[in-house]
């Protein structure tokens, strides 16, 4: 018994010896792989991008590779307070859990494998990370995505750095393709590198692949299957052809490399980081590793982002106009998938047809509603180069999708003659950041109004957007005068052309009289056409009052007024769109892809062609905007009443294809937010038209807000999310109620009321005879004495209930029924308006037909 006793005792003391060493092994894994491995177990190398940090940055831990029972496959590989970071190392597929509650967000629909849908292929998109379409020799747009063209050939890595992981994706077949077959080749090598070195059966196989061509004493490859192609390849690698004897019969036959995809080889490394609450996803487009053959010139990131199946109910919200719903799963698989370019399209992109105007997309934001959680991406840099792309199950596969995608080599059609034309690119892509946001919203406030919520703090935190005091006082009544214009006269036969005001200085003051007696003092004027020829004024480097319209001394004494009143003059200014006077198209107007110079017209609504016979404008080069911007305000000094309307700087955003001068959307939006800060010193009191997000940090009034979506058929909604964003931020109107598509003049209050939107006027005071043999015939609706009436009771019906909620945020928007919908601000007042034609009542609410309920 002694001895066994003994014997037992020492096996346990070697088991207990055993298991500490093992588990000081595993603990040094653990710590070396918490030091920066590599999350396949390869070193971390200096090549690894270097995160930078952001709000909530500093807390982010590294995971320890743990794993999740719900997340078969996939390790937790970052981690903060709020958020943990999953990835797989087999497809670099990610997953991100809101701590809280444990609900996951995926990059990739999990149950993509089984759809009965989709294709091969297209399961392996919805696999992907990163979609590129890229352009070959020819102008063709060829696609290649992360899993298809890197990841099925295990041509990615994994790795962690500091704050962040990335993924480095190396697109193209690694196998030899027909690109490494020589399209000609000399009878001579033909014979001596070839033919003398296979037996019969390949030297056959190799004389049906090749044709002789007699007159040129040269062999040509002929068309070539894609079953065929390995087999050639491997003739030729038994033969011992080398890829120096295809650079030397590439050179002797001056044939270039062939056209296929199989020789595209691109790299892009994608960066994941969590900021507080938030997942950032970016990609550097200058770290882009390509050829000279092929051109990278769109990159789609995380298109699959949380997509939906067809058991989840909700919808995505797109930035559509004032922003659109597109219902889960709707079944409008005939109607065209939305392609949404942020701030509309670009100027500097030739265009000869255009079917509509068209809403812009004002915000760089999409988002989803899943069930009873949802998600907001804002876009944070690359979004002027962005389009936002949205579809509904059904289509294609069974995947309700939202996502963005960035252009980041313009290209276009360029006319070598009357037959023949070409695809031309700038000689430069954007070469910068690309980033998106997910903000994650939790059960609860899985909605759009929440959306708008995120998006609103964002600007605020992130952009320095400002609250308004909540004062109570009256609202904006938003007036537009057309001031002079250039008409041809007649003096003795002799014609000539003359300016003649619209609306005078003196015309305006007493029509400020009669708006005073109408119960409207704080008039917001917009004045267009005050200097340097009228509307259409020339180039704003030198700025002179048009006489026509009153002196200088009546100009000072008409913004005093306004001023004292609680309204303001703003003096409109257009620096993008010019129409002449100093300025030289050679040296400032932006030029097209083709080289030719940006000269825009009007598009006929019938023919969708432009009307070259009708006025025309250049568009300034944004290179030549800080130049133009200085000149004019130190000639605006002398009539600067602290105020200033700018016309185009918030609206339309263009590259510049000019030589030696390239400048991409994004490089233009960064100097056109520059220009406006700079504006703002000297006229705080900012008006502009349009209201992209770039410049709403710097806005004290928008006009021309884009109050609906534009329906298009895929769209099951349209939602007010711009107003819910900016509202209690920043003053805003809609388009004229007298210029409104809708000339119902109940319909427009109602849409005030709904969406916060001020009273807007657009007027002139002279009678409309005046416009006789001018071309500016669509200023005949805008005679005031035909509107007067209605504005002054559309503004008093308007203002009793907003000036009640002027500066408070819209905390919640829903539809309660068909027609009928309910805003609630912060301060706990609701407008319940009822476009209907009949009563309806709503938890108890009586609302009469085409009216309002003001509660609170």
């Amino acid at each position: 018994m002694a001895t066994y006793g003994k014997r037992y005792f020492a096996r346990i003391i070697f088991l207990m010896i055993v298991v500490c060493i093992l588990c000081g092994g595993l603990w040094l894994l653990l710590a070396a792989d918490n030091r920066g491995l590599d999350v396949s177990g390869a070193p971390e190398t200096s090549e690894t991008a270097v995160c930078v940090g952001g709000e909530g940055a500093a807390s982010t831990r590294m995971a320890a590779g743990t794993a999740n029972p719900l997340l078969p496959g996939m390790e937790a590989v970052l981690e903060n307070d709020t958020l943990q970071l999953y990835i797989n190392r087999t497809n670099a597929e990610i997953a991100v859990m809101t701590k809280s509650d444990g609900y996951i967000w995926y990059s990739n629909p999990p149950n993509r494998t089984v759809d009965p849908l989709a294709s091969p292929h297209l399961k392996g998109r919805l696999s992907a990370q990163l979609a590129l379409a890229y352009l070959t020799r020819t102008g063709a747009i060829r696609e290649y995505d992360s899993y298809n063209d890197s990841v099925q050939y295990n041509q990615f890595d994994i790795a962690r750095t500091g704050d962040c992981v990335t993924v480095t994706y190396r697109f193209g077949n690694p196998e030899k393709g027909v690109e490494s077959l020589p399209q000609r080749i000399s009878k001579q090598r033909f014979e001596e590198k070839l033919l003398n070195r296979l037996d019969a059966e390949d030297r056959e196989q190799l004389k049906v692949r090749y044709k002789w061509i007699e007159e040129e004493k040269v062999y040509e490859r002929r068309e070539i299957p894609r079953s065929s192609v390995k087999k050639l390849v491997a003739i030729l690698e038994k033969a011992g052809y080398t890829d120096e004897d295809l650079i030397v019969d590439r050179e002797e036959n001056r044939a270039g490399e062939a056209e296929a995809e199989g020789n595209a080889k691109f790299a892009a490394t994608v960066q994941y980081r969590l900021d507080g609450a938030h997942l950032i996803a970016s990609l550097d487009t200058a770290s882009l590793e390509e050829s000279e053959t092929y051109k990278i010139q769109s990159i789609a990131l995380l298109e699959s982002f949380g997509a939906a199946d067809t058991k989840d109910e909700g919808y995505m919200f797109v930035p559509d106009g004032s922003g659109a719903l597109v219902n889960l799963n709707n079944g409008k698989q005939l109607a065209q998938p939305l392609l949404l370019p942020v701030y509309g399209e670009d100027g500097a992109i030739a265009k000869e047809e255009q079917i509509n105007d068209y809403e812009k997309a004002r915000m760089p934001v999409f988002g989803m509603k899943k069930n009873d959680r949802a998600f907001l991406a804002v876009i944070e840099e690359g979004d002027a180069l962005a389009k936002i792309l949205a579809d509904v199950s059904g289509r294609k596969h069974s995947f309700n999708v939202v996502g963005s995608q960035f252009t980041i080599l313009p290209s276009d059609k360029v006319e070598l003659n009357s037959q023949d034309e070409m695809i031309k690119t700038p000689e430069r892509k954007y070469e910068g950041n690309l980033q998106i946001r997910y903000m994650f919203l939790g059960s609860g406030e899985a909605n759009y109004s929440a959306m708008a919520a995120c998006y609103r703090d964002y600007l605020v935190q992130k952009h320095g957007m400002k609250k308004l005091a909540a004062t109570g006082s009256d609202t904006p009544f938003y007036l537009e005068l057309a001031g002079a214009i250039p008409k041809k006269e007649n003096f003795a036969g002799i014609p000539y052309e003359a300016m003649v005001p619209l609306s005078s200085f003196t015309q305006a003051d007493r029509l400020l009289d009669r708006l005073d007696g109408g119960g409207i003092q704080n008039v917001h004027l917009n004045f267009k056409g005050w200097f340097n020829g009228g509307i259409r004024h020339g180039f704003p480097t030198k700025v002179k009052l048009d006489k026509s319209l009153g002196s200088k001394q009546e100009w000072t004494a008409l913004g005093e007024r306004l001023l004292r009143s609680g309204g303001g003059l703003y003096p409109d200014a257009a620096f993008i769109e010019v129409y002449g006077g100093g300025f030289s198209p050679s040296r400032d107007a932006i030029q097209h892809i083709s080289r030719k110079f940006a000269k825009m017209y009007p598009f006929n609504p019938a023919t969708y062609e432009r009307q070259s016979g009708s006025y025309s404008y250049y568009l300034l080069s944004v290179n030549r905007l800080e130049t133009a911007v200085s000149k004019f305000l130190k000639g605006y000094e002398a009539f600067n009443p602290g105020a200033i309307s700018l016309r185009d700087l918030g609206d339309g955003l263009h590259s510049d294809f000019r030589p030696k001068r390239e400048l991409t959307r994004q490089e233009a939006e960064r100097i056109v937010v520059e220009t406006v800060r700079r504006i703002g010193e000297q006229a705080p009191n900012l008006m502009v038209s349009g209201g992209n997000a770039y410049v709403l940090p710097y806005a004290s009034h928008v006009l021309n807000v884009p109050l609906e979506s534009n329906r298009f058929q895929l769209a099951d909604e349209s939602i007010p999310f711009y107003q819910m964003v900016i509202h209690g931020y920043v003053e805003y109107a809609s388009k004229p109620y007298n210029l409104a598509f809708d000339q119902n003049v109940r319909h427009n209050i109602l849409q005030s009321l709904e969406t916060g939107s001020n009273v807007y006027y657009s007027w002139i005071l002279e009678h409309p005879s005046i416009l006789k043999n001018t071309p500016f015939n669509d200023l005949y609706a805008d005679y005031y004495e035909q509107w007067f009436g209605e504005a002054a009771e559309a503004y008093r019906e308007v203002n009793a209930a907003l000036k009640r909620v002027r500066g408070q945020a819209i905390i919640s928007h829903e539809k309660l029924e068909e027609g009928v919908y309910k805003t609630i601000y912060e301060n706990g007042i609701a407008i319940l308006v009822n476009y209907s034609e009949q009563q309806v009542s709503v938890g108890g609410v009586k609302i009469d037909a085409e009216q309002y309920v003001v509660e609170g």
